[in-house]
């Protein structure tokens, strides 16, 4: 009953802002003001790998003279309003009324002061192009058709699906389109997404805190990202029983969090491994930067990435990576050197590839190396200059 009441006052909230004036911003030498749609942003209970892509590429946009406003959802735990390392970010709605609140913000509010907008496509689009006047790119990390068939139940997964699949590509049918990869470009071509032109725009990381170090002594498995259903951790927790049988020294860290992790953590329990599985919640940037060195196993068992920003984020760390054989994660995963390819939804296939990298040192010590060359092709600033030449051309 609270939760209600603290939602009507935050929704209430909201609508009495919109008669609020915004200062409006000129950036200085030639900067742009950009306006970015994003269902959350950096500091949302769960926010992603999505939330991090806008993130370092928006605040690398404000260091080369841009103005840049995020508008994103509430997750209830964060200030309406906060400024991150330079980035103006305004929160609105929840779960869905964030969609509203973007279209009445920007009739009452944002019209006018902006050059251009980023969309981002996080499974429902905001559908900017239908009432925005400003050039808009559209930034999809992948398409969700599979998602909603299997995790919705089914009058709002043919909803979401419709709207997906029929709506975004007559509404975005003239925009030009950002992609994190090219199996995410190839599932918006399938689904006439993008006709205009997908340009990829991989993620990238910062080597600069991402570097190989003490590894543990003990053998460590882990899992970095959000417990959601998609995400098939009860592939990997079937997976690490077989591990553990083989190599009972060995310890798996699931590092997120997420609807699921009451569920994975009766699954642990009935699986009895319970005893060799840490689940770490919400891990902060030092401590996720210290997994994935520590790691001699990072496992992404995802039944979908755009592409697989841990991926390359253990490889800077000097770990592999044993992932599902899916989208993003064939793009971001070079089997077989800085990894392996399993098939999804196939603990089997994990338990035989995982206890191989655990327990041959000399493949580790080959792979971590060719995983450490790897990951040096992809930094934010390349991404961050290849995102702004995109849509300065639109300007």
């Amino acid at each position: 009953m609270f939760g209600n009441v603290r939602y009507l006052l935050r929704a209430c909230t909201d609508l009495a802002d919109l008669v609020h004036k915004l200062p409006r911003t000129n950036p200085e030498g030639g900067g742009k003001n950009i306006l970015i749609y994003n269902w959350r942003d950096v500091r949302h209970n769960y926010a992603g790998g999505a939330e991090v892509y806008v993130h370092e590429l928006a605040k690398r946009w404000v260091v080369d003279g841009h103005q840049v406003t995020l508008f994103c959802g509430n997750d209830g735990k964060c200030t309406r309003r906060e400024t991150i390392e330079g980035v103006n970010i305004v929160r609105r709605g929840g779960f869905f009324l964030v969609y509203f609140w973007a279209f009445a913000y920007y009739l009452v509010r944002f019209r006018g002061r902006y050059d251009i907008i980023i969309d981002c496509h996080n499974g429902i689009p905001f559908f900017t192009p239908c009432y925005a006047k400003e050039p808009v790119i559209g930034v999809v990390h992948h398409i969700h058709q599979e998602v909603f068939r299997q995790h919705l139940a089914p009058p709002l997964a043919m909803l979401a699906s419709l709207l997906e699949y029929r709506l975004m590509p007559w509404a975005y049918r003239h925009n030009r389109f950002i992609a994190v990869s090219e199996s995410t470009r190839k599932e918006m071509q399938a689904i006439g997404i993008g006709t205009a032109g997908v340009e990829i725009v991989h993620n990238g990381v910062d080597l600069a805190k991402l570097q190989p170090g003490p590894k543990s002594p003990r053998p460590l498995v882990v899992y970095l990202g959000r417990l959601k259903a998609y995400k098939s951790i009860n592939v990997l927790l079937q997976a690490f029983r077989h591990v553990q049988r083989e190599l009972p020294e060995a310890q798996l860290v699931v590092a997120g969090s997420g609807e699921e992790e009451q569920e994975l953590k009766r699954l642990a329990m009935r699986l009895g491994i319970n005893h060799a599985v840490d689940f770490r919640g919400h891990v902060s940037d030092a401590e996720k930067n210290q997994l994935l060195q520590r790691a001699w196993v990072v496992s992404n068992p995802s039944m979908m990435e755009g592409w697989g920003l841990t991926t390359i984020e253990a490889n800077a760390s000097g770990t592999p990576v044993v992932g599902a054989n899916v989208a993003g994660l064939r793009d971001s995963i070079r089997n077989p050197h800085t990894g392996y390819l399993a098939p999804h939804g196939d603990p089997d296939a994990f338990a035989d590839r995982i206890p191989e990298l655990l327990t041959d040192h000399e493949l580790r010590d080959e792979m971590s190396s060719n995983a450490v060359l790897w990951a040096n092709n992809f930094t934010w600033e390349n991404s961050s200059q290849r995102a702004q030449a995109i849509f300065m051309e639109h300007l």
